[in-house]
């Protein structure tokens, strides 16, 4: 009888153990899980026309920035502790002391600002009469072309309205056509894509060199492993210009959407995707609101 509940001791403790692995393994693929499994925001900035230009004097560009309609950053998960079980994993698997808690991700500010995104070209976020903005700064007196992307990482954000629910979109936001919704399931969602003014600057030192082209991207997907595949989707917001003037430029950017493997209104089957193609031009607003850098939080 002894030997049998030693046994029985021996073979709970085995369980408890194994246990223990099991749920440190199971939360490890939680918290860690790949960045397209979160609520993801990624941002691609390219401006070209600029590679070989020669100048004087410090060269600034500035092109929209993810940000709320009313012009807040998003809000990056809280990180967090981890669980017993986690620490005794990490512990066999040698895992480094900075692991021992949960995933740091980065708020806008540490994101943006003063940071080399792309060679030659530092970042910084703006702020302008206009809202914040998203500038590049370089004293190179021969300039190369911009070309970066990041990915943000939020708590949430909404796909089905984006624009009057605080989702990071293409900011400043001016004059928004109209977003008329049609019911989808237990939401909604546009019945076209929707487009507005937005703002690109190219400084003063660049007048008469030519045309420069923008291409500012953001894709944005909800998390799946909160949303079932019906629900699941992301919206699409671009700025595809070619500006020929110098200051701060008026420009159309476009929202689209793909929710359910629906893509009907993607932005990238829009006329306004192919009118960029077909050499269309912006207009210059002809006004130079004055621009500081700032380091907000979001």
């Amino acid at each position: 009888m002894r030997k049998r509940n030693i046994l029985l001791i021996f073979v709970f403790f085995i369980f408890l153990i194994m246990g223990i692995f099991v749920h440190g393994i199971y939360r490890d693929s939680v918290d860690w899980r790949d960045y397209g499994q979160r609520y993801l925001c990624d941002y691609d900035v390219k401006v070209t026309g600029l590679s070989g230009r020669e100048v004087n004097g410090t060269t600034a560009i500035m092109v929209p920035i993810p940000a709320s309609k009313e012009g807040k950053f998003f809000t990056p998960p809280v990180q967090k502790g981890i669980y017993f079980s986690q620490k005794r994993t990490h512990k066999v698997f040698d895992w480094s002391e900075e692991e021992d808690k949960g995933p740091y991700f980065e708020n806008a500010t540490e994101i943006f600002d003063n940071k080399e995104l792309c060679s030659d070209w530092i970042s910084f976020i703006a702020e302008t009469n206009k809202g914040y903005m998203l500038g590049f700064r370089t004293n190179e007196t021969k300039l190369e072309d911009i070309d970066c992307g990041v990915s943000l990482i939020a708590d949430y954000f909404d796909i089905f309205d984006p624009i009057n629910n605080g989702s990071p979109i293409l900011f400043p936001v001016e004059n928004a056509s109209n977003t008329s919704s049609v019911p989808y399931g237990k939401y909604t969602r546009y019945v076209s894509s929707p487009t507005y003014d937005t703002y690109v600057y190219i400084s003063d030192n660049l007048k008469g060199g030519g045309t420069v082209s923008f291409e500012v991207q953001l894709d944005a997907n909800n998390d799946p492993t909160e949303w079932s595949g019906e629900y699941f989707g992301w919206y699409d917001n671009i700025l595809f210009a070619k500006v020929n003037e110098t200051g701060y430029v008026r420009v159309k950017a476009i929202l689209g959407q793909n929710i359910g493997g629906n893509d009907s209104t993607s932005s990238y089957s829009s006329q306004y995707y192919s009118d960029y193609f077909e050499n269309e031009t912006s207009d210059n607003v002809n006004e130079t609101p004055s621009c500081t850098e700032v380091a907000r939080s979001p």
